[in-house]
């Protein structure tokens, strides 16, 4: 219980006063500011024991661009009225703010309501109410918790994607390109050098004794079985070393928006999705499907950070083995060719679609442009998409990225 200043000051210059001038008014003015306040002191130890306060409305999470709602009863449970109330939540919610003043009669309830719109990203402080509880006179006045704190996530905002696609089309009048090494069709294309991760009943024999080296078969893919994916599997790239841009505009906050709405699109389609990253936390959720499995990987979404020593290469390398033949890769990374051609190349040769979403790093303050990644990429059949910083991103996904040599891409349905 603190009493406010000034009436300290009052008070010392009433007995100051009484003391020099030794009138009986004086002191009797004394003696009635002491009586008021031990009356007011007293009420306000009665007031406090009496409010109640209650969390009628609290949401448990809500999406960015989306409006959240809370709803608060403050009750007087006394016969002394309330003549001045002060109430404040405690939340770190970007833009929030949520404070009050009124008054409670005897037996009475004050309900309001608020309502804001979420903007940023993460996990927040809310539902804790501080409040400050006057006297009838304001000479003192209590600070007091009246409910606890909740943590409310913030998930990242999902944008719809009608014409991404995961895997690519035959297009008329162009050259099939090889995407399943390790699930062929009938007819052996080509064959080039041995990789790691190749399986060894499809090495070329007669060219492996004339090169003096292992020689593999690469056959067209067999375009009847190559929609039917089993499962879809996302790679978000939180190195330590991949955040560019500043505020909202960050390949941090483009890659998780993406990685968001992609999880959405797919489970909405009735796949079942994975997900993997390596920021504060390591992220792993195997594929799975349904509302609750979205639920979870949103709100890891909501709060991870580009603060990972693992790089995204390693990350694949070291997961390789739970992405099943068969499966789609979608990774989403401002990094370049260096490090993500060799693990993405080992991901085609075990029979996984890759598609690769590069957020370009140049366009958000970095030095790698993600056209010179995308380039090598293309030629080594991974699907590319190219993210700028101001570009919208549903635009940005529409379209694949066409090198000369290449010359597909979708288009707009």
């Amino acid at each position: 219980m603190k009493i406010r200043w000034p009436v300290i000051i009052i008070l010392v210059l009433a007995l100051a006063l009484a003391l020099v001038g030794g009138a009986t008014m004086l002191w009797r003015l004394f003696m009635f500011l002491v009586v008021l306040l031990a009356i007011s002191y007293g009420w306000l130890r009665l007031l406090v024991r009496q409010v109640e306060g209650r969390i009628e409305k609290i949401p448990q999470f809500c999406r960015v661009g989306d409006y959240f709602e809370e709803s608060f009863t403050v009750v007087n449970h006394g016969r002394l009225p309330m003549l001045l109330f002060e109430a404040e939540e405690d939340t770190d919610l970007p833009g929030y703010r949520n404070d009050v003043k009124f008054s409670l009669p005897s037996w009475g309830s004050y309900t309001w309501r608020t309502r804001d719109l979420c903007r940023h990203r993460g996990q927040y402080r809310i539902g804790s109410l501080k409040a400050k509880i006057f006297d009838p006179l304001g000479f003192f006045y209590v600070r007091q918790e009246l409910t606890d704190t909740k943590y409310f996530n913030v998930l990242p905002a999902t944008i719809d994607l009608p014409y991404f696609q995961v895997l690519p089309r035959r297009e008329p009048g162009l050259n099939t390109r090889r995407w399943f090494a390790g699930e062929p069709g009938h007819n052996a294309s080509r064959v080039r050098e041995y990789i790691s991760g190749d399986s060894l009943r499809y090495i070329h024999w007669h060219s492996t004794a004339h090169k003096g080296q292992l020689m593999v078969k690469e056959f067209d893919p067999d375009f009847t079985r190559t929609y039917a994916f089993s499962d879809v599997w996302i790679i978000l790239d939180m190195h330590g070393g991949s955040n560019f841009g500043s505020n909202e505009e960050t390949t941090t906050e483009y890659g998780i928006t993406i990685a968001s709405s992609l999880v959405k699109k797919y489970l909405d389609d009735d796949k079942k999705v994975g997900l993997m990253a390596s920021g504060n936390h390591s992220y792993l959720f195997m594929p799975d499907s349904g509302i609750e499995h979205e639920q979870r990987i949103s709100q890891s979404l909501a709060v991870v950070e580009p603060s990972g020593v693992v790089p995204v290469s390693n990350l694949i390398t070291s997961q390789e083995e739970r992405i099943t033949q068969g499966s789609a890769v979608i990774v989403i990374s401002p990094a370049g060719f260096p490090v993500l051609g060799m693990p993405l190349r080992r991901l085609i040769n075990r029979g996984v679609a890759v598609t690769a979403v590069l957020l370009d790093a140049a366009s958000f303050g970095g030095k790698i442009a993600a056209s010179d990644t995308a380039r090598p990429l293309n030629a080594d059949g991974i699907h590319v998409y190219i993210v700028r910083r101001g570009e919208e991103i549903s635009r940005a996904l529409d379209i694949r990225y066409m090198s000369s040599s290449t010359r597909f891409s979708g288009v707009r349905k």
